[in-house]
């Protein structure tokens, strides 16, 4: 008797190995890491791109309220955007900034970190042990800065 050969089954199974199949995994979680890495440097380089730009609105909008009365919003709580923002915003409507549109509101300026930018007038020219600043640094009178995306000094956005 002869052995049909249209019953041979073939036991070659086709797939991937285990070698190919980690080689892939590995090549999508180095694109994955890539693309994180680059999406995040991205934001972070908006961010500041941000506050640079809000701090230049905010010296247009300080040089205004200076042209209009002669002088700066005097401000010796630096920490607490509220004080010269209601000058500078209810009163004249000088600085607007992302999201302001009510008057009646006393809005805060906050930098893209979620924390107050940081204004500092004394119209006296200085006070004694104040931890900010005991002089204006800065050559327009009056110091403008964010904390930056971290606490420390290292990474202040500065008009000086």
């Amino acid at each position: 008797m002869v052995p049909n050969r249209a019953f041979r089954v073939s036991h070659r199974l086709s797939g991937f190995t285990l070698v190919e199949l980690m080689t892939a995994v590995a090549i999508i979680a180095i694109l994955v890491g890539l693309v994180f890495g680059i999406a995040g440097y991205a934001m972070r380089k908006a961010s500041h791109a941000r506050a640079v730009a809000d701090i230049e609105k905010i010296k247009n909008a300080l040089e205004e309220y200076r042209l209009d009365f002669g002088v700066y919003p005097t401000n010796t709580v630096a920490d607490d955007s509220r004080n010269w923002v209601s000058e500078l915003w209810q009163k004249r409507q000088l600085l607007v900034l992302k999201g302001w549109n009510n008057t009646s509101v006393v809005y805060q300026a906050v930098d893209p970190w979620g924390r107050d930018y940081r204004y500092y007038h004394d119209a006296e020219g200085s006070l004694p042990g104040r931890v900010y600043a005991t002089n204006n640094n800065s050559k327009f009178g009056y110091d403008l800065w964010s904390e930056g995306p971290e606490t420390n000094a290292y990474d202040d956005i500065k008009n000086w």
